[in-house]
């Protein structure tokens, strides 16, 4: 058995269900399918997943970084019976039986970045392998960056005691290199690639929206995605002074909408939300994309729509599988994209996109959105619009590259898990 960690599927976020499908659907096809995924519900449940047209059994086992200490799912109640044999706790238990623990860190959050709280979250988990005795594994994920000294140095120590890592990018790797110094190996450390390049597509359960379906069915229509974040929509201000953007993010997104909507008086514009909140919390996509397309309608009419926060990952991909142009902030919706084939600029807020379609191969296809106002991302936008018939002869020429890259990957992480010691 193997736990899973740092991907739980059930937080809302597309992105991270899509590494937590992309995992889990990769090692049952390399006959590890025996495996318990940390989420955010309570105690131990047993669960079937139906990905890429396989049926995987899939235990739960409930684990939050919250302050509930008489809670079976408190990361630090869970640390606490662990030392004991996990006094029948399942997180514990489900820990201390792995033959190996995986950890994604959601992809991007073993960093400070996003305050003391995460990254104490994301310390915590890997610890819990560490502390007893069982063979860490981080999956591919972004590391840092790390602005504390300690916060770094803490995080080094967790990096040199794993068994083995992945990291999807250049710079994280350059990073291991530097940090573990002579105890760096090639054979344990390695540069790969993002696991959502082979998360497999599911039909819809619930049918796309008529309007929305019609216009994907219609070959003599243009139809164009975007992603718009809550993160970076809801508070705009803040969103700017957090992340250095460039412009005001609402200012960004209108402009990048009204320049795709006019580059073709037949273009449709559907909008895609990746991360589902509930109503009017501040990171949710669907509120967002409704806010954006309300803005349009007085001059665009009927030619945009929002699809559902109803689809989970494998669904939204195929959803933006069948589309003809792609942008978004949400790294994995723009991951979708260019993994289906479909023309995508990707709209980076950090250094996290570059370095995931650099190592992809899709370098300059980022518009850096700290570097661009409105004026200057309408120009990009429109540029990769216009050049979209040459990107898809390029993707389709580089896709079964990448994708045997990443199958390879995932051969190596089950090879790793095969050779720890039962």
């Amino acid at each position: 058995m193997i736990t899973l960690l740092g991907a739980a599927p059930n937080t809302g976020n597309q992105g991270v269900s899509a590494l937590c499908y992309s995992a889990v659907s990769g090692l049952a096809q390399r006959g590890i399918a025996t495996v318990n995924v940390a989420d955010h519900g309570l105690g131990r449940r047993q669960t079937r997943w139906s990905i890429d047209g396989r049926d995987i059994d899939v235990g739960l086992i409930g684990l939050s970084n919250n302050r509930r200490l008489w809670r079976g799912d408190c990361l630090r109640t869970v640390a606490f019976l662990a030392q004991f044999g996990g006094l029948g706790n399942a997180a514990a238990h489900s820990v201390l039986s792995s033959r190996a623990v995986l950890d994604v860190s959601g992809g991007d959050s073993f960093t400070d970045l996003y305050g003391e709280k995460r990254f104490q979250a994301m310390c915590r988990t890997k610890r819990l392998a560490l502390d007893n005795d069982r063979p860490l594994i981080l999956l591919p994920q972004t590391l840092g960056p790390f602005k504390d000294s300690a916060k770094k140095a803490e995080a080094v120590d967790i990096l040199r005691r794993a068994h083995a890592i992945w990291v999807r990018d250049s710079k994280s790797y350059e990073f291991l290199k530097s940090e573990l110094g002579s105890d760096f190996d090639p054979a344990r450390h390695h540069l790969g690639v993002d696991m959502a390049v082979l998360l497999p597509t599911t039909q819809p359960a619930i049918a796309v929206p008529s309007v929305i379906d019609g216009w994907l069915s219609d070959a003599a229509t243009p139809v164009a995605g975007l992603n718009v974040s809550g993160l970076l929509w809801q508070n705009p201000e803040q969103a700017q002074a957090d992340f250095g953007l460039a412009d005001n993010h609402r200012r960004q997104l209108l402009s990048a909408a009204r320049t795709i909507l006019d580059s073709d008086p037949n273009m449709r514009l559907v909008l895609v939300p990746h991360v589902n909140r509930p109503e009017n919390d501040p990171e949710s996509d669907w509120e967002a994309a409704r806010a954006l397309e309300t803005m349009l309608q007085s001059e665009y009419g009927d030619r945009t729509a929002t699809l559902p926060q109803d689809y989970t990952a494998p669904e939204l991909k195929a959803t933006i599988s069948r589309m003809d142009w792609f942008a978004g902030a949400r790294m994995h919706a723009t991951i979708a994209g260019f993994s289906s084939g479909v023309p995508t600029l990707g709209l980076g807020y950090s250094d996290k996109a570059a370095g995931v379609f650099e190592e992809c191969g899709f370098v300059g296809s980022v518009a850096d959105l700290r570097e661009m106002d409105a004026e200057t991302l309408a120009h990009a936008v429109k540029e990769s619009l216009e050049m979209r018939a040459q990107t898809k002869h390029d993707l389709d020429a580089a896709l079964p590259a990448l994708l045997q890259r990443a199958s390879d990957q995932m051969d190596q992480v089950a090879a790793a898990i095969r050779a720890t010691e039962v």
